[in-house]
């Protein structure tokens, strides 16, 4: 549509030159300091410098990876970052990175692009693994990126100094994003009945710890998936817009 169209003008793709083969310098990156998966202003130079080359998304039809040989996936998902970014009402740059060292996506709120709301990175061994998935392996890669996209979103309303305040883990930082890939999901199931909105849970359970009393902790598998449900009940069932999700 022409509002997709629009907002996927705001979205900017960074990849790496090689996408089977190491970036330079794979050896050099020190480990992030960084806890959850949004990225300090220090940790996101490092990952960023990294990339190699960046096509800007206008309308769903470039590759987004260029050596990924399924064309197919690669337009659903140049979609998929426009409806986020409609739904969600943020506006990231998009990346990928050799998450050599661990499998990951991030956030962080630095840009690439002006007037862009931030940028989402996402790990290209990560993306290889979500896509071996059995069931809508490109679900999968979906509920990680809305669940970075929530991130964005706290960023772009200052929600995470909120939720984050007087915690010691991200875990509450972590849920509310996945909260709102849960809003994303029950959005699309209402726009699309046949929707396979049960995998954002199923994703994100996968990715639970238990380590409850390290900074990192994103959430057990079950209080992951729990969110997931909760966002998509408040937009599937609900109906309820997205300012009155953020208050929820």
């Amino acid at each position: 549509t022409r509002r997709e169209f629009l907002l996927g003008g705001l979205l900017i793709i960074l990849y790496c030159q090689g996408v089977a083969t190491p970036c330079t310098g794979q050896t050099s990156r020190r480990r992030a300091a960084s806890y959850g998966c949004i990225l300090s202003d220090e940790d996101t130079e490092q990952f960023m410098n990294e990339e190699t080359d960046s096509r800007l998304y206008i309308s769903g039809d470039e590759p987004m990876i260029p050596r990924s040989g399924d064309r197919d996936f690669d337009f659903a998902l140049a979609h998929t970052l426009a409806k986020a970014s409609s739904i969600l009402e943020v506006f990231p740059g998009f990346a990928y990175y050799d998450d050599y060292d661990s499998e990951n996506a991030y956030a962080t709120p630095k840009v690439r692009l002006t007037n862009a709301d931030g940028t989402v990175l996402f790990g290209q061994r990560l993306l290889r693994r979500l896509m071996r998935n059995p069931e809508s392996p490109d679900i999968s890669v979906a509920a990680v990126c809305a669940h970075e996209f929530g991130h964005i979103l706290q960023f772009k309303r200052g929600l995470s100094r909120i939720v984050g305040a007087g915690q010691g883990t991200v875990k509450r930082i972590e849920l509310q994003a996945d909260f709102f890939a849960g809003y994303f999901a029950g959005r699309r199931k209402l726009e699309r009945p046949e929707y396979p909105a049960a995998v954002f849970a199923t994703t994100q359970y996968s990715m639970g710890d238990n380590m409850l009393n390290r900074p990192g902790h994103h959430g057990t598998h079950q209080e992951r998936a729990a969110a997931i449900v909760k966002g998509f009940e408040v937009a599937h069932r609900q109906r309820r817009n997205l300012p009155e999700a953020i208050r929820i």
